[in-house]
C-alpha cells in the first residue's frame, strides 16, 4: 500500500491542476478506485457513485475472470493478462475495505500520533465467573489485552472480523512460534497467497465458545485480526456501534484462547 499512498500524497499536493481539470466531465479510471478510498474529499458525492460502480465492475469481471476452467489454454491465458492488469486495483480495494474505519482516511497536513502501551488505563480485575470458568478449563496465563471499542467495521458482516490494533495491546501475549506461524502464507504454483493465520478459541460474555481464527494484517497500523466466526459472536450478543469490551487472553494446554468482557 506504500505506492498507493505515495500516489494520494502527489495528487493531494497538486490541487491546482486537479482544479483546472475539473472542467471537464468526470469519467473515472482505475486508479480513481484507489485514490478515492485513501482520500474521498478529493470528490464530490457524484464522481464518488460513478467511482463505487466501476469499483463494483472491476471485482465482479476480474472475479468472473479467475474462474476460468484451467483446462482451455487460450481462455486461460487471455484470463491471465487481463486479471494481470486489473487485480492490482482490485486486491488494493479490498485491502483498503478490510482496513478499520478509523485508520482509512487521515489529515494530510498531519502525521499519525504513535501511541504507546501504556498511555492506556491500568488493567482491571477480572470478574469472578471469567475467572472460574477459566479455573474450570484448567487455564492459565491470564492477561489483560486492552480496551476496546466497537466501530461500525468491526459489526459489519461482510468485513467479519475483530480488529486489535497492536499499538493499543497492552502486553505481548504470543510466543515466539505463534508471531513465526502469523506471518506465514500459503504458497500455490508459485504465487504468494494469504496468510494462514492460526486457530483459536474465544469465550464471549456469556461464556460461550467460538472457533475463530487470528491473523496479522500488515498495514499502516499492524492489527492483529479475529476472523471466521465473528459474525455470529456479534449475533448471538447483539453487540452495537461503540460498545465497550475487554479483552484478555489465556491458555489451555498451551493453547490461545480469547475472552471477551462486555462492559
Amino acid at each position: 500500500m506504500r505506492d498507493l499512498e505515495t500516489l494520494r500524497k502527489l495528487v493531494a499536493s497538486d490541487w491546482e491542476t486537479l482544479q483546472k481539470m475539473s472542467c471537464k466531465p468526470f469519467s473515472p479510471k482505475f486508479l480513481d478506485v484507489a485514490i478515492s478510498l485513501h482520500a474521498p474529499q478529493l470528490y464530490s458525492e457524484e464522481e464518488l457513485v460513478q467511482v463505487s460502480n466501476l469499483r463494483k465492475q472491476l471485482i465482479s469481471i476480474a472475479e468472473s475472470r479467475l474462474e476460468t476452467n484451467n483446462t482451455e489454454r487460450v481462455r486461460r491465458k487471455r484470463c491471465f493478462i487481463w486479471c494481470s492488469k486489473y487485480m492490482f486495483v482490485v486486491h488494493a480495494c479490498r485491502e483498503i475495505e478490510e482496513m478499520p474505519e478509523e485508520e482509512r482516511v487521515m489529515p494530510m497536513n498531519k502525521k499519525s500520533k504513535k501511541i504507546t502501551n501504556r498511555e492506556y488505563r491500568p488493567s482491571p480485575d477480572l470478574p469472578v465467573e471469567f475467572k472460574n470458568r477459566i479455573i474450570e478449563l484448567n487455564g492459565y496465563d491470564i492477561k489483560f489485552l486492552m480496551h476496546k471499542t466497537l466501530f461500525r467495521s468491526d459489526l459489519d458482516p461482510n468485513n467479519s472480523r475483530l480488529s486489535m490494533p497492536i499499538n493499543e495491546i497492552m502486553c505481548d501475549f504470543l510466543t515466539g512460534d505463534e508471531i513465526a506461524k502469523l506471518d506465514e502464507r500459503k504458497i500455490t504454483e508459485g504465487r504468494r497467497r494469504p496468510l494462514i493465520g492460526m486457530e483459536v478459541t474465544v469465550l464471549d460474555p456469556c461464556l460461550r465458545e467460538f472457533a475463530l481464527l487470528l491473523k496479522k494484517w500488515n498495514m499502516r497500523t499492524n492489527t492483529y485480526n479475529l476472523i471466521k466466526s465473528w459474525n455470529d459472536i456479534v449475533s448471538v450478543n447483539r453487540f452495537e456501534k461503540d460498545q465497550e469490551l475487554q479483552i484478555w487472553s489465556f491458555r489451555v494446554q498451551s493453547k490461545l484462547y480469547f475472552l471477551l468482557n462486555k462492559l
